[in-house]
């Protein structure tokens, strides 16, 4: 199940992850979820800004990650791209040795 926002081949659109300053903190804002994030150490909003990038990007989407300063004024942009999605190969069963194939 995808619960990103899975734009189409060539599409302009990315997941955004944005850490900004907030009375009392920082907050980790995505356009995944309604709720944002609460932390008391940029650092630690910084931190998890770029964890939930990287599952998003495991999981197929491409992310912008934007950082804020304590004024507020954007002092990074980290891009995350998706990952091909693994090859699958699908073999037939090996037979057991001596058994006879099923007619």
């Amino acid at each position: 199940m995808a619960w990103f926002v899975a734009p189409g081949p060539g599409s302009a659109l990315d997941n955004v992850v944005t850490v900004r300053p907030v009375e009392g903190g920082w907050s980790v804002v995505s356009s995944l979820s309604d709720q944002p994030l609460m932390f008391t150490s940029g650092a630690a909003a910084e931190a998890k800004a770029r964890s939930l990038a990287q599952v998003i990007a495991a999981a197929g989407g491409d992310v912008r990650v934007v950082v804020h300063d304590r004024r507020d004024v954007m002092v990074g942009a980290f891009r995350y791209f998706a990952e091909d999605p693994p090859a699958v190969t699908i073999s037939a069963p090996a037979r057991a040795p001596g058994s006879v194939p099923a007619e």
